[in-house]
This record gives structure tokens, C-alpha cells and sequence, in this order.
């Protein structure tokens, strides 16, 4: 792992970012994402992981101060001390993760002299016990959609607020010319992402373009065994981890077929930043962004032909393709990170200012 940076640099309140995963993927770029904004606005800001997890390494690379933790686990005594200890009086701990929300969680039952935002990024019903509790310990749950708000709110945790996961808009480039009406998906191969009723959805058509499957997972070869009993095997190319910027451009449509878990998809915004036209699954969150026949087309989640048809459509009327492309690059413009940035930054001053400040 890189040197850690040290201490805090700048001024405002101390601000730790806590994400207990050991992976690099959507949760972690936006913690990243955020910290890099704040660090450019001259605030204190820093990340705290596990000492193996690769946003460390992420961190370091843009110059973001880092507090390396003993390991990954939130009930873990030495992660516990080591964090409650690197904790200033008055300082501001954001959590990002549930792991992560366990391990702030049980700092607040140590000390109340700090505070506490957690972000919730999944729709998940939260479970019974500790798993609510630990985030009615915070002083806000940050949710990044209103489904997710919703569900947070059903497990009786009334202090929330609503930012969705944003994007770097300077990192896409437009959809190029001649993609031969190649088709993609973006995301990790894992059950939630969909790729089963997506290769149903092929085999439906009458010809299959190009198809690249993009990401990794544990499912890659039950994926690869489907894709060879629909048939469809000759025409998909397993890209493997490539980020989102690097595939893009090369396509003509992505297929966003999630059944379940979804937060607030990056990968749609993405696509809209990069001007490619977009078919997601009708889960509530996708339709918090997506307007059907205006920045994208949308699929009854569970029906593969409805997919089908709507993957047909799009691709026979080049108008609709240029329509959704052009609102869709319009929209991508509220997701900037700047914009999560200075949402963030509102919330921080509620949670630490004075209620007469805020009253006023």
C-alpha cells in the first residue's frame, strides 16, 4: 500500500469517511468521488478503511489523507479503539457501508462528543435488532434515493435526507460512430445485475448484435453456460473489469436489467454522461431517473419478452436512439460530484450547527 498522508489538511470540520470493504466498486468510487471535492474546497477530509482495501491506494493517488484500520470487521475490538481514538472531539464521522455504519455505530454508544451521518446506498429492508438500531444512532441517514429513503424510514428512522450517487462528468467521452449497434452491460456478475433476463431477452430477437458483458464476478460461468443454451454464446464478449469511461463510447445501447437491490444506478447516469441510450428494469429507484420515452426506455422487471421488445424498438428507430441520447446527456448534468458536494456540505452544517442557527 501507498505511505498514508498523515493528518488533516485544511479548515471546517474534520470529516472521516468510513467504508469497511475490501473491494473497489460503485460505493467506494462515490466515497472517493466525495473526498476528492472536499479536499478541493480546502476541507478537512480523510478515509478510513481496512488496511488492505484498495481505496487506500485510490486515496493516496489523489493526494486524500488515510487512516488505515486493522482489518474489515465491525465488531472487531481493535478497529473499535483505533478508530474511536483517531476521533477529535466535535469531528464528523460518514459512514458508507453497513459494516461501516456498525462500527460508527458502536463508537456512538462509546463517546456522543462527535458526529454521526451514515449513507445507506441499497433498498434492502434493514433487519431487526442492531441493524436498525445502528443507524438510528446517527444524527442523519443519507439516502440516495427516495426508495431507499422510504424503506429507511419504514424501520421507524425519521431523521433522513435524500443525494443521490453522482458521477465525474469530466471522465466520459461521447458515444463514437460506427458501434454497429453493439449492445452492453455494465456491473458485477452477480444475481441482483440481472444478466439472466437480459440473455433471455436475446435469445427473443430476431438477429443479436454484438454484446459486450462487462464486469466480474462469481456467476461468470453459470453466465457463460445460459448464454451457450440460448444460443446466443457466439455473439457475447466477456470484457472482464474495464471501467466505464474505457467501454462507453463503443456502444450503442445499454441494457441496465437490475431485479433487485438498486440504489440509485450509477451506470445509467454514465451512459447518459457518454450519450448512450439507455433500457433499464422498471424497479422504483431506475424510475426516479428514468422518464420512459424521454432519456431512456424501461422493462417490466421479470419479463424478458417486454425487454425484448424494448431492446426491438429502440434499435429499429434511430430517431428515438438520437431523442433519448440528447435528454439523457441533458440529465447526466445534475449528477456531477460537485453537485453531491454541495449537498453533502448542507448536510454537514445541519447536523453540526446549533438547532437555533438552523431554526433561523
Amino acid at each position: 500500500m501507498t505511505k498514508p498522508l498523515g493528518d488533516f489538511r485544511g479548515t471546517g470540520p474534520a470529516v472521516t469517511h468510513l467504508d469497511l470493504g475490501c473491494e473497489l466498486r460503485g460505493g467506494q468510487r462515490q466515497v472517493l468521488y466525495l473526498a476528492m471535492e472536499q479536499l478541493q474546497a480546502g476541507m478537512q477530509t480523510r478515509i478510513a478503511s481496512p488496511r488492505t482495501a484498495p481505496i487506500l491506494d485510490a486515496a493516496c493517488k489523489e493526494g486524500i489523507p488515510i487512516l488505515a484500520l486493522p482489518c474489515r470487521w465491525d465488531f472487531a475490538p481493535r478497529n473499535l479503539f483505533a478508530l474511536s481514538r483517531a476521533l477529535k472531539p466535535s469531528a464528523l464521522l460518514h459512514t458508507h457501508d453497513a459494516r461501516a455504519a456498525s462500527l460508527g455505530g458502536l463508537v456512538a454508544l462509546m463517546r456522543r462528543d462527535f458526529f454521526l451521518v451514515h449513507t445507506r446506498r441499497v433498498s434492502y429492508a434493514l433487519g431487526q435488532g442492531w441493524s436498525r438500531w445502528k443507524y438510528a444512532l446517527g444524527d442523519t441517514v443519507v439516502c440516495v434515493s427516495r426508495d431507499v429513503e422510504a424503506v429507511v424510514r419504514r424501520a421507524g428512522i425519521s431523521r433522513t435526507a435524500v443525494i443521490p450517487s453522482a458521477i465525474s462528468l469530466k471522465r466520459y467521452s461521447f458515444r463514437r460512430e460506427g458501434n454497429i449497434g453493439r449492445i452492453g452491460i455494465i456491473g458485477a456478475l452477480s444475481p441482483q445485475k440481472g444478466h439472466a433476463q437480459f440473455f433471455a431477452a436475446l435469445k427473443l430477437l430476431h438477429d443479436v448484435p454484438e454484446i459486450w458483458v462487462v464486469g466480474t464476478g462469481h456467476l461468470e460461468k453459470s453466465l457463460r453456460t445460459l448464454a451457450a443454451e440460448h444460443g446466443i454464446a457466439q455473439r457475447i464478449v466477456w470484457k472482464g473489469h474495464v471501467e466505464s469511461p474505457d467501454v462507453l463510447p463503443f456502444l450503442d445501447i445499454l441494457v441496465v436489467p437490475s431485479v433487485h437491490g438498486e440504489g440509485s444506478s450509477g451506470v445509467i447516469k454514465e451512459a447518459w454522461a457518454s450519450g448512450v441510450p439507455v433500457v433499464c428494469s422498471d424497479l422504483r429507484a431506475n424510475l426516479e431517473l428514468v422518464v420512459p420515452g424521454k432519456n431512456g426506455l424501461v422493462f417490466s422487471n421479470g419479463d424478458p419478452a417486454d425487454l425484448a421488445v424494448q431492446l426491438h424498438r429502440l434499435r429499429s428507430d434511430p430517431h428515438l436512439q438520437n431523442t433519448l441520447a440528447k435528454q439523457g446527456h441533458v440529465d447526466a448534468q445534475q449528477h456531477d460530484t460537485s453537485r453531491m458536494h454541495a449537498d453533502y456540505e448542507h448536510i454537514y452544517k445541519l447536523v453540526t450547527s446549533p438547532v437555533s442557527d438552523v431554526v433561523s
